[in-house]
């Protein structure tokens, strides 16, 4: 298994992504993020649509008990599933940096991998949203919007892994993304240069 991975989860709207991206381009690595639902796509036969609807969702209703009355397990599952295949196919292929769809979890017996989780204040994210997402121009309005997709967010993470989506204990490095792209990605760069360093030769 190959060292050197990074995985970054984050908060919406910010801008988690940016720094991931940042990160992968100094350090001249893959980066993967919607990429993934383009690499399930093709080994599933589903469209890239059906992938990422299937992301925002978890199972564990009445009609995921309904559903499982058959042999087969729910849209959801699969998705994750497979996905998680992906994820360890592409880290044994080398470092890279993979983007949310619980990578920190799939990937956490490995050694050498950064756990990386991004989050902002609600300020931030609002003014990023509504430069990048097209956020309401409301601030309550807003803020419910980014509070709903977190939850969602969360509810997913934690519905498939033992841990807790954004608690620190679950993760080795946590940024706050208003000190700015450059400055979270050189303290990314940083620490993964450190873990690099203590693993066996």
């Amino acid at each position: 298994m190959a060292y050197g991975v990074i995985t970054l989860g984050r908060e919406i709207c910010s801008g988690g992504c940016d720094i991931a991206k940042e990160a992968a381009r100094e350090l001249g690595l893959p980066y993967y993020d919607k990429e993934l639902i383009t690499i399930a796509a093709k080994k599933s036969g589903l469209s890239e649509e059906a992938i990422a609807a299937s992301e925002k969702r978890r199972t564990g209703s009445l009609m995921y008990s309904l559903y499982t009355m058959g042999n087969q397990l729910p849209l959801a599952d699969q998705v994750f599933i497979l996905q998680s295949r992906i994820i360890k196919e592409i880290a044994e292929k080398g470092p890279c940096v993979i983007v949310g769809r619980c990578a920190d979890y799939v990937l956490r017996d490995i050694p050498g991998v950064l756990k990386v989780f991004v989050y902002a204040p609600m300020s931030y994210r609002i003014a990023w949203g509504r430069q990048h997402e097209n956020l309401p121009a409301d601030d309550a309005a807003a803020e419910a919007a980014i509070r709903k997709a977190d939850r969602r967010k969360a509810d997913y993470y934690n519905y498939y892994t033992q841990n807790r989506w954004g608690e620190a204990a679950s993760y080795d490095l946590c940024l706050n993304a208003a000190m700015g792209t450059e400055t979270c990605a050189h303290i990314l760069l940083t620490a993964y240069k450190a873990i690099q360093e203590g693993l066996p030769k």
